[in-house]
């Protein structure tokens, strides 16, 4: 009796299909312009008046200048540095603990919470929004002359306007809440996939063995 060959079929190459189009856009709008940009870094090259300078090869000087301390000694590339940790701690961080807590709400099987689809799509939504129109919102709400101030205004809590975008604290927090805003559901659709995926078998044996809800 001869067997008949079976031809097995491979599902793994539609994986790397389906991959092409993403690496093709992070190809040419992502890693083309990153080494564009490094090699830039090493040539001078801007536009004083109607003068042209450059480009011209300077090599490290634009690093060099850039950790120069100033006149008042500030380097500013430390300064920006600072910032950056700044928001990404005012930004992250609660972002992943809040949207942490969400996912866990929305998979526990003790809760069931009904309409799980619909909130999803509320907490993602954000995310949908173009940045510079998030940026617009916030602009027009927290302004001297927006809502923000004459609510504040109204209930007597304060006599005059707020300057939120002269106070290094306020912006700094109302660039973090944007950022926690606008993507804290994306966040936490992920996280719910990763807790989804567990076996519900290790949940169940936890509370058998005592363990609370935090835990």
């Amino acid at each position: 009796m001869k067997k008949k060959s079976s031809k097995a079929v491979r599902y793994n190459k539609w994986g790397y299909i389906f991959l092409i189009p993403f690496i093709l856009v992070y190809v040419v709008f992502q890693l083309i312009p990153l080494f564009n940009t490094i090699y830039n870094s090493f040539f001078e090259n801007y536009r004083e008046g109607l003068t042209q300078v450059g480009p011209n090869f300077v090599g490290l000087k634009n690093y060099i200048t850039l950790f120069t301390p100033d006149k008042n000694g500030t380097i500013d590339i430390l300064k920006y540095a600072g910032n950056t940790i700044a928001l990404w701690v005012g930004g992250a961080i609660p972002q992943v603990v809040i949207s942490l807590m969400l996912a866990c709400f929305f998979t526990s099987y003790r809760l069931k919470i009904k309409g799980q689809q619909f909130f999803k799509t509320v907490i993602y939504m954000p995310n949908l929004i173009m940045a510079s129109a998030f940026a617009m919102l916030f602009y027009m709400l927290f302004s001297n002359v927006g809502p923000i101030n004459q609510i504040l205004t109204q209930l007597g809590w304060i006599d005059m306007p707020i300057d939120f975008f002269n106070i290094r604290f306020t912006v700094r927090g109302l660039i973090c809440l944007m950022n926690f805003l606008m993507w804290f559901g994306n966040t936490t659709i992920l996280l719910m996939a990763g807790i989804m995926g567990i076996d519900q078998s290790l949940f169940e044996a936890a509370n058998i063995d005592g363990a609370s809800s935090l835990q």
